[in-house]
């Protein structure tokens, strides 16, 4: 009797062979797609962050010139050391046994909740900036301060834990396992509330995306994402009725930014002055595009859009290489993806099947997120774009991903 695969929603060519009617699966190696096309993105992000960089430094006199031009490429820079400590990374993990990376997924989770809680508690090494406290920042002699971001390997942390979870066809919720979850959950408020909410649903789908295609039923996945909708819901309108109710501005009000960031989407005229700044901006970038963009190193509003470097990048890359360039982007993302399922469809065991599509679930929603984000379609968000952004700690994370990906791939039990 055929066996049914309980990756719900996958294709059949990953289903589980027959009983004694065919070999077992045999190592293998990951798509060529998703090696080279992070490597590929990142290169395109240096570009244009260097771009970013040099057109500041051409608006300045001579005399200051010099004492600033570290502090304005230094993002770049920065950027072409965190790519090559990504890298290395993802050689180090592809080397390191597969099963050992699930099988600590424990450790991993405690170990991001536990950063998660000192950058909560404000401990020493807490950074905040603009208000929010998301990194841990270590003194580094000749560069100055680097800052990690807990949160971006806490969704490498979510996706071994649910791996582990899942591999199983048949999972065992222990006390453990339903302890875990509950941590597992808690580390997702405690993003929410440096505050990074846009960051902490992400982390949430990502567990969701995993669970689903590890065999969670529908009726539960839907009730995650109502779930996910009543509470984003909640941190909208309570502002707005906290508002009306006492008879105060909006900006008064807790949480009030997120409320003004989507009343910002939907009517950013109203808001053209603060919130919705980022956004007009970043449709005007993508707009004047064209087809073939203003030339690299030409755009304009970079110079008058935050951010231009990090979560807005994709605006400065339509502005200056017009609809082909963006196309291209958009393209190299998709076929990333396809290569991160195409790679499960040939994994040798559940494990790996189940870790690359839920590796490719994280990569498409969180550019999905950050594109929509960049064209007016979801409020601003603090999110990068994956691999292209400037931002050492979500691209290391996802150049270890990968590598763990290149090591379940080669393991046949």
């Amino acid at each position: 009797m055929r066996r049914v695969n309980a990756l719900r929603g996958t294709p059949s060519v990953i289903a589980l062979p027959s009983e004694g009617a065919a070999a077992p699966a045999r190592a293998t190696h990951l798509h060529p797609f998703a090696v080279g096309i992070p490597l590929a993105l990142a290169g395109i992000g240096l570009v244009f962050q260097a771009s970013v960089g040099v057109s500041e430094l051409l608006r300045w006199s001579d005399s200051s010139m010099s004492a600033s031009v570290w502090r304005v490429l230094r993002p770049a820079l920065m950027q072409v050391l965190w790519l090559l400590l990504g890298v290395a990374v993802m050689g180090i993990c592809a080397q390191i046994r597969g099963r050992l990376w699930v099988a600590t997924a424990w450790l991993w989770l405690l170990l991001g909740l536990g950063s998660l809680a000192w950058l909560e508690l404000g401990l020493p090494g807490s950074v905040s900036i603009q208000g929010a406290t998301r990194w841990l920042g270590f003194k580094a002699p000749g560069i100055g301060t680097i800052t990690v971001q807990p949160a971006e390997f806490y969704k490498l942390a979510t996706l071994l834990w649910f791996v582990g979870i899942y591999s199983a066809q048949r999972p065992r919720w222990s006390f453990g396992t339903r302890l875990g979850t509950l941590l597992w959950l808690g580390g997702v408020a405690l993003v929410a509330l440096q505050p990074d909410k846009d960051t902490a649903v992400l982390v949430f789908l990502i567990g969701l995306t995993v669970a689903f295609l590890g065999g969670l039923p529908w009726r539960n996945l839907l009730l995650g994402l109502l779930v996910l909708a009543v509470v984003g819901g909640a941190f909208v309108v309570t502002p707005i009725v906290l508002s009306v109710a006492r008879n105060q501005p909006l900006e008064q009000q807790p949480g009030a930014y997120v409320a003004k960031r989507v009343l910002a989407m939907l009517n950013p005229k109203a808001y053209a002055h603060d919130t919705a700044y980022q956004m007009l901006r970043a449709q005007i970038a993508v707009g004047s595009g064209g087809l073939m963009g203003v030339g690299i190193g030409a755009g304009r509003e970079k110079r008058h859009l935050p951010a231009a470097e990090n979560d807005y990048i994709f605006a400065t890359i339509a502005e200056e290489t017009g609809l082909v360039g963006s196309l291209t982007v958009l393209g190299l993302f998709a076929l990333l993806v396809w290569a991160c399922f195409e790679s499960a469809a040939r994994a040798p065991t559940r494990m790996g099947r189940l870790y690359l599509m839920g590796l490719g679930g994280w990569i498409g929603i969180g550019a999905l997120m950050n594109l929509s984000m960049a064209v007016g379609l979801l409020p601003t968000m603090g999110l990068p774009l994956p691999f292209v952004s400037a931002g050492g700690s979500a691209l290391v994370s996802l150049m270890a991903a990968i590598g763990i990906g290149a090591a379940l791939m080669r393991e046949a039990s």
